[in-house]
C-alpha cells in the first residue's frame, strides 16, 4: 500500500510538469472528389503544448499560441486508408465568461502522409499543409469541445493536387 502511495504521489507530481501540455482528439468526415462515393472517417490525436505567455500584447487582447504534434489516420473504405503526422502552430482566442470561455482558433502546418492517394484523390505528394480552423468552448479551463474544419493539400507544389477537407468534433484535455 505505501508503494502504491509513493507511486500515486509521484505521477500527480510530475502532472504539474505538465501544466502547459494537453490532448486533443478530433473526429471528422472527409468527403470524397466525386459523388456516389463513401465519406471516410478521419481521426487526428494531437498533443498540445500551449506556449507560456507573461503579460504582453497577445495576452491582453486574450490571445495565444499552441504548437500541436499530431497523428492522423484517415480511415478510407477501400485499401486506401492513410496515416500521417503534423506539427501545426495554432494562434487562438479566447473570450472569458463566468464559468466557461469561448474560443475560436486557427494554424497552418505541415503534414507528412504516407501515402500520396487517398479516397478517390491523388494528392500528389506525401508533404500536405495542414490548415486548421475551430470554434467551441473551453469549461473549467481543462476541457475544451468543439467544431473543426481542416483542409490538406500541397499548394500546387507538385503536378496533382486534388486535396481534400474533414469537417468534425473536438474535445481537448489540458493539465
Amino acid at each position: 500500500m505505501k508503494n502504491m502511495l509513493i507511486i500515486l504521489g509521484l505521477f500527480l507530481t510530475s502532472l504539474s510538469a505538465f501544466a502547459e501540455w494537453g490532448l486533443s482528439y478530433n473526429l471528422g468526415q472527409a468527403d470524397p472528389k466525386w459523388h456516389g462515393s463513401e465519406n471516410a472517417r478521419a481521426h487526428r490525436l494531437a498533443l498540445v503544448y500551449q506556449l507560456p505567455m507573461e503579460d504582453n500584447l497577445l495576452t491582453r487582447y486574450h490571445l495565444g499560441i499552441n504548437l500541436e504534434l499530431a497523428y492522423h489516420y484517415w480511415q478510407d473504405y477501400t485499401p486506401s486508408d492513410n496515416h500521417g503526422v503534423s506539427i501545426t502552430p495554432v494562434l487562438i482566442y479566447q473570450y472569458p465568461l463566468d464559468n466557461l470561455s469561448l474560443y475560436v482558433e486557427g494554424g497552418i502546418g505541415i503534414t507528412y502522409i504516407d501515402s500520396e492517394h487517398y479516397l478517390d484523390r491523388s494528392l500528389g505528394s506525401h508533404w500536405q499543409f495542414e490548415d486548421k480552423l475551430a470554434a467551441g468552448v473551453i469549461f473549467q479551463k481543462r476541457h475544451k469541445l468543439g467544431l473543426t474544419f481542416s483542409h490538406y493539400s500541397n499548394a500546387n507544389l507538385a503536378n496533382e493536387n486534388d486535396g481534400f477537407n474533414v469537417v468534425g468534433l473536438s474535445y481537448g484535455y489540458f493539465w
